[in-house]
């Protein structure tokens, strides 16, 4: 609608292997995001040193400026998407690590959808993880959600091989940027979640 403030879409890779198939869906969901003119980020936690998380969810980890910016990131954005490897049965240790690096005053009332890739048959494994820790972190997860099974001969260069998949994932992406719309409340300009880049 004309004077919308755009919607900020952030999304979270969690796999530290280069051309990985949940970074592709990832890029997937972003690029239909931005068409549907969301501003739109990437954040791929291989390329970030992050600290354990030691349970002090609020500790300003000075010696680590990668924690603020994780912090910063999921705190300006309307919608975040989790997209993550499946590794015996669960999210990447990565990803989880980062989950426990936020509090909920950055993750309150966003909107979060996830993405999982598996070496073998799909199933909801990671994908329940994530919902229990954004539940935790009081987010809204979608109902939608996409598992890519074969995850290793899923995609060429960045290419799905079965177009069902690029389809689940604009349909993700859809419904992320509906959900978020739906959910966004205007902030002060002034508060410290409510500036945007």
């Amino acid at each position: 609608m004309p004077g919308e403030r755009p919607l900020h879409v952030l999304g979270i890779a969690a796999s530290a292997r280069k051309n990985s198939t949940s970074g592709a869906a990832l890029d997937v969901v972003l690029a239909r995001a931005a068409e549907l003119g969301c501003r739109t980020k990437a954040i791929r936690l291989a390329e970030l040193r992050l600290p354990f998380c030691d349970g002090d969810k609020t500790a300003p980890w000075p010696e680590y400026p990668a924690v603020a910016v994780l912090r910063r990131a999921v705190s300006r954005a309307h919608a975040v998407v989790l997209a993550t490897p499946e590794y015996h049965g669960g999210m990447s240790g990565a990803l989880k690590n980062a989950l426990d690096l936020l509090d909920i005053p950055h993750a309150r009332g966003k909107v979060f959808a996830g993405v999982s890739a598996l070496g073998g048959r799909s199933n909801s494994n990671a994908l329940n993880q994530l919902r229990t820790s954004v539940r935790w972190l009081h987010g809204w997860m979608l109902p939608d959600q996409v598992a890519i099974p074969d995850a290793r001969s899923a995609h060429l260069d960045g290419r799905f091989q079965d177009p069902l998949v690029t389809e689940r994932l604009t349909q993700l992406a859809d419904a992320l940027t509906r959900a978020a719309r739906a959910l966004a409340l205007p902030v002060a300009p002034d508060h410290p979640q409510g500036r945007r880049e």
